[in-house]
């Protein structure tokens, strides 16, 4: 085949088109609309789709650094927990193996002097997994003076013990000015097998 065969081929098929009886104006013109078809097609076809492709890829860059952060940020948390029960672990050794959370809370309420107050005392167990064991005591206490009710929480929450409180709820009792009823739950930690 010789080099010239492919312009002929072109020069045929351009003569079979009319391409060379069209004045050098429509030559232009349909000339500018091929061109512009074909930029038409090369955008939707390869350059919008590109695009796209680029923006999802930024979306999903974008919604994985959230999610590192998300996760940096429990392992954080993770950590903290983590340390937190080595605390309470620690604490747990120095307790005395005798103690219990309801009778701590009754030595706690005879000091304070509320030892009458006491409506009812109900200690349960909480289900849970782990190497700690969590125990409640939910409590009511009746006609008590602020005084005696903040007086009463300054001494039943304690580090060494491993006692909080994790609710309380008081209204005012009655129409009896300056007393009031509390309901509160006080927990504690053991370690499991104790």
């Amino acid at each position: 085949m010789s080099p010239s065969t492919p312009q002929l081929n072109l020069l045929a098929i351009l003569q079979k088109t009319g391409w060379n009886r069209l004045a050098k104006r429509e030559q232009i013109m349909v000339g500018s609309l091929i061109a512009g078809i074909a930029a038409l097609l090369f955008f939707s076809l390869v350059f919008s789709p590109l695009l796209d492709s680029r923006q999802r890829l930024q979306k999903s860059l974008l919604k994985k650094q959230i999610e590192l952060q998300d996760i940096r940020a429990l392992q954080q948390e993770y950590r903290s927990l983590r340390q937190q029960s080595g605390n309470i672990q620690q604490s747990l050794t120095k307790r005395p193996d005798s103690f219990t959370l309801f009778s701590f809370i009754e030595q706690q309420a005879t000091r304070a002097g509320i030892k009458q107050q006491i409506n009812y005392l109900k200690p349960s167990e909480v289900e849970s997994d782990g190497p700690l064991r969590e125990s409640r005591v939910d409590m009511k206490l009746q006609k008590i003076s602020l005084k005696n009710l903040v007086d009463f929480l300054k001494v039943v929450e304690s580090t060494e013990n491993v006692v909080s409180v994790s609710r309380i709820s008081i209204q005012e009792h009655g129409k009896e000015q300056g007393s009031l009823n509390a309901v509160i739950q006080l927990i504690t930690y053991s370690k499991r097998g104790d």
